[in-house]
């Protein structure tokens, strides 16, 4: 008889596959970190395990994948507040971007990583842009590495922004940045669980030569792309100011706009640059707390949706958001375009869950191995207990989820077929009391805080 690594049963079974499948009583199976067993449990039938969890009354389903975030800016947590974002960058964020420590970059990846796995995050995606010091890099996908979280490392670039403020620190040739990007990728090359991408960071920080060396990079070399895209207006006025059009005029005259390319925030969108983004293929990173908390905005995600355009969620940077949470975001994502459409059906629970599941996926190009729960792709799980204050009752599991739910739902959540965190405990051994013990400590040390 075959025996199984781990073995989930008698659970309900959200798969997120093309038709939806819900599943009663099922029951999955995992070797060697992949799904090779989903189906209904059959009461005379029985499988040998090696290690296996009765979920009965929990709901499994696909981890979900957060397209964006900047792991040094979980220290920075409630700074800044009520500004917009240029204030917010030049007062808050900058400010301690380029004096972060080797220490305090280790304890906020491992923040990060955690509050994302304790959410039910199984892929974390960190747009990097603290490129002061190289080392600072190599921590942060040390420290994700180490939660046993599946990691995506955005290495961007800055190659211009005095205008803006923009850190000397950060500003560097592309070719130095190119060097840098290849460094990693072959540093991390034989671990499947992290992935190195790069791109331009903002706008206003990119010379046009910027785009087309990074671009030129990507293309030979295949290395998938990212950038912050019209989160505010000064990404048009930046680029009509040096070059006489708009971003994503220019983007799309260079040969930018590709599939490999996602595109992060995209507030300020119009109907014709949706349907450019829809026509090359480009996935869409929604981040709504962020712009809701620097009033940026509401992104026209209806529209993008209704053009064919994929889009994945994101939590950002925790000084934008203020958590990690991919719930949070979840919600915020159901509630907002219903009240700006003035329409109830605007978007759906169903739409939103698979935003932060198989669309998640796609955006990064892993939609083959990972998203949904089906044969042959990744064991990335979540196991969810509907049987919280919070959530009861429960009529519809996926509702539930989108709009009755948090953290403390989440029972346990499972990586690559490894059980990273369940009922308050995460496997790497890291206790959340000391973490925050830690992280007070070395912010006092450094002057952060009093």
């Amino acid at each position: 008889m075959k025996t199984y690594d781990l073995i989930l049963e008698n659970m309900t079974i959200l798969t997120m596959d093309v038709e939806g499948t819900m599943i009663e009583d099922g029951i999955i199976g995992i070797e060697n970190g992949i799904i090779s067993l989903i189906e209904k449990q059959k009461p005379d039938v029985s499988f040998s395990a090696n290690k296996r969890i009765d979920a009965k009354g929990l709901i499994a389903l696909p981890g979900f994948v957060n397209t964006h975030v900047h792991c040094f800016q979980s220290l920075l947590k409630g700074l800044g507040a009520d500004l917009p974002l240029i204030g917010w960058l030049n007062k808050a964020v900058q400010p301690f971007g380029v004096r972060v420590t080797h220490r305090q970059q280790e304890l906020a990846a491992l923040l990060v990583s955690l509050e994302a796995m304790k959410s039910g995050t199984t892929t974390l995606c960190e747009f990097f842009y603290t490129n002061q010091d190289p080392e600072l890099a190599d921590l942060c996908v040390e420290m994700m590495r180490k939660t046993g979280i599946r990691s995506v490392l955005m290495r961007t670039f800055q190659d211009y922004g005095e205008e803006y403020n923009v850190p000397a620190g950060y500003v560097e040739p592309v070719e130095t940045a190119i060097k840098e990007v290849e460094r990693l990728r072959q540093k991390y090359a034989s671990d499947y669980m992290i992935s190195i991408w790069t791109g331009p960071d903002v706008t206003w920080a990119t010379t046009k030569r910027g785009y087309e060396a990074i671009l030129e990079y990507c293309l030979d070399k295949g290395v998938r792309y990212t950038m912050h895209l019209k989160e505010t207006p000064e990404d048009d006025d930046m680029c009509r100011r040096h070059y006489g059009k708009g971003i994503v005029e220019l983007l799309d005259e260079i040969g930018f706009l590709t599939d490999k390319f996602l595109a992060v925030h995209c507030v300020h969108l119009t109907r014709d640059e949706i349907k450019t983004l829809a026509r090359r293929g480009v996935s869409v990173s929604h981040n709504p707390a962020a712009n809701l908390y620097l009033g940026s905005g509401i992104a026209p995600i209806t529209n993008c949706l209704r053009e064919g355009v994929n889009v994945s969620l994101g939590t950002d940077g925790a000084a934008s958001n203020n958590t990690t949470d991919m719930l949070d975001t979840i919600r915020l994502t159901a509630l907002i375009h219903k009240g700006a459409c003035y329409d109830p059906t605007a978007i759906s629970a169903d739409q939103v869950i698979r935003m932060a599941t198989i669309d998640g996926a796609k955006a990064l190009g892993m939609e083959r191995f990972l998203g949904s729960l089906e044969l042959g792709k990744k064991a990335d799980i979540v196991l969810f207990d509907p049987s919280r204050i919070k959530s009861i009752p429960m009529h519809d599991p996926i509702a539930t989820i989108v709009y009755s739910s948090s953290a403390e739902n989440i029972d346990t959540t499972i990586v690559n077929g490894e059980i990273v965190y369940r009922k308050g405990v995460f496997s790497c051994g890291i206790d959340e009391k000391e973490l925050a013990w830690l992280i007070k400590y070395e912010l006092k040390r450094g002057g952060l805080i009093h």
